[in-house]
């Protein structure tokens, strides 16, 4: 893989992704409806602990020791949500029992073995999954696909130098007060999900350096990379998410 510096051209008219949100684990109702991008919201607070208890029995043995190593129980809870999220909408989608789906990988576009961006075996659809504590988002589509969901930083700043540099003195700016009159947490959110969602969807995630990809802090809730179509998602206040697409 290039790794030349990509920069997105933002797209004004474009809208943000508005996602089905998806409120208890035992709904059913989560097909697509014929589109070729379907995104759902789980926000965490809503999934009680009886169906999560339904629900963990659906992971297979490397998801629980995965997320049997989170130490804090709000991410060992939004991933254990966000994987059987996954596999409702993805086996709706199929056809599958969410017990029944079984993960697999692409071949990484940088080194060609099989840890790129995660498939679902037979499914014949592609997916992603994002889970951050309060918020898990899910999308299926027809082609390559990234999602991705941030909560609000503390330090915008700090953590905007993994950014690509414009990227960062945006931000630096905004907390500075000389740019959006200090929504530095907003840009850094909207930066940081637009580009995670393009190098999930990739397939390469972070071995691919978050600063080569200029992907923008503004509002345009649009932008078009190469091949790539990246959207704003509608999510809570205090959140930030973005999907990627390969047209």
């Amino acid at each position: 893989m290039t790794r030349d510096v990509a920069q997105a051209v933002p797209d004004r008219r474009a809208e943000p992704v508005t996602p089905d949100v998806l409120d208890s684990l035992l709904n059913t109702s989560v097909a697509r409806d014929g589109a070729a991008v379907g995104v759902w919201r789980v926000p965490t607070e809503t999934i009680g602990d009886q169906e999560l208890e339904v629900a963990r029995d659906w992971l297979d043995e490397g998801e629980r020791q995965q997320a049997s190593s989170y130490v804090r129980a709000e991410l060992r809870r939004a991933y254990e949500i966000a994987h059987a999220a996954a596999r409702l909408v993805v086996g709706a989608a199929s056809d599958t029992p969410p017990e029944k789906v079984v993960w697999g990988r692409h071949p990484c576009p940088g080194c060609g073995e099989p840890h790129g961006r995660p498939r679902a075996e037979g499914a014949g659809v592609e997916f992603s999954l994002s889970h951050t504590p309060g918020q898990v988002l899910v999308a299926v589509a027809d082609a390559a696909v990234g999602v991705d969901v941030e909560r609000h930083p503390d330090d915008p700043v700090a953590l905007a130098k993994l950014l690509h540099p414009q990227e960062w003195e945006e931000i630096d700016a905004a907390a500075r007060g000389t740019l959006d009159g200090g929504r530095a947490t907003v840009r850094f959110t909207r930066a940081w999900s637009r580009t995670e969602a393009y190098l999930k969807g990739i397939g390469i995630g972070l071995g691919r350096d978050p600063h080569l990809d200029y992907l923008g802090t503004d509002d345009a809730s649009g932008r078009r990379l190469g091949s790539w179509t990246v959207r704003d998602v509608v999510v809570p206040e205090g959140y930030g998410a973005a999907l990627a697409v390969l047209a």
